[in-house]
């Protein structure tokens, strides 16, 4: 297809053109977006951003796609099987948009390359799972003052991740999500914790959540967990418990995981307009992320 790239972007905002006015769609266009994390909710915010007119997008993640990710990953694939997922990703979003500025940082985030991944950018959406991500994306977020959205779990109201936290770190006085969580590391400078100190974060606060997982399965609300009422499958905590890379084994269900990144690119569009009046449908921010949720992490020494 031949198409100049303001042709393009012309057709791209055919369809919501009286959403947005001339100059939101120019400070969309123009926002530089990173996305720590592109299985399941961060690729699909990903996608989202780019076909809402975002065209500087940062794709960061060390995996590869397995088989058991296409029940909800938008760029897991049966083609895509093996494959970097920022790779595949990458892929994808140009079939989107040929014009697109993208970068990839396929080692994922840690201390070493946390300010040359956020140097430059407006928003983060944090959709990775492990400490020596999180902690160093904060620090660095809130050095160079960019606001970070990530996600958080709540009971009883309970779809999977389908809320959010900002981080709004545009503002002084922001506590970083290590200092929210207490983490021993906080007084530590970024270049002395170790990746020890980190997986130790980590194990404590994944034994918490198999201890909380394991309470909602006898309780009123374990329907919720795995939006049926089917009991868990047999050896499913055993299984669950032994391993750290099964930690959201079996609460991942598609049609949530969608909801929920569509969400995050939406409340990113509503950062970078400034506004808070595009409808979010039913789910909503939280912007206080001390408020426990399904754990309190800050107890978690």
């Amino acid at each position: 297809m031949s198409i100049s790239e303001e042709e393009f972007y012309e057709l791209l905002w055919f369809r919501s053109s009286m959403v947005f006015t001339p100059e939101e769609r120019e400070l969309i266009r123009n926002a530089r977006v990173s996305i720590i994390g592109v299985g399941g909710t961060g690729g699909i915010a990903s996608e989202q951003l780019v076909r809402g007119g975002v065209s500087n997008i940062t794709l960061v993640d060390p995996d590869i796609f397995e088989l058991t990710n296409i029940n909800r990953q938008h760029f897991c694939t049966i083609s895509t099987i093996g494959m970097k997922k920022v790779e595949a990703g990458k892929n994808r979003l140009l079939d989107v948009n040929p014009f697109l500025n993208i970068r990839t940082f396929e080692e994922g985030i840690n201390k070493n390359n946390a300010k040359e991944i956020i140097s430059g950018v407006d928003i983060i959406i944090d959709a990775s799972d492990n400490k020596s991500a999180h902690y160093p994306l904060h620090r660095v977020a809130k050095e160079l003052r960019v606001p970070v959205i990530s996600r958080s779990h709540k009971v009883p109201n309970f779809t999977f991740g389908a809320e959010a936290n900002l981080w709004d770190y545009r503002e002084d006085n922001i506590k970083t999500r290590e200092e929210n969580e207490n983490s021993p590391t906080v007084s530590t400078p970024l270049d002395e914790i170790s990746d020890e100190q980190f997986w130790q974060k980590d194990k404590r606060v994944h034994s918490e959540f198999n201890r909380v997982y394991r309470d909602i399965f006898k309780s009123k609300y374990s329907h919720k967990l795995l939006l049926s009422e089917n009991t868990p499958p047999k050896d499913f905590f055993e299984n669950y418990a032994n391993s750290r890379d099964n930690l959201v084994q079996g609460t991942n269900w598609g049609p949530t995981v969608t909801i929920t990144g569509t969400f995050f690119a939406t409340i990113a569009i509503n950062i970078i307009i400034g506004s808070k009046d595009i409808f979010l449908g039913p789910i909503s921010i939280k912007a206080n992320p001390s408020i426990p949720t399904i754990i309190k992490q800050s107890e978690i020494k």
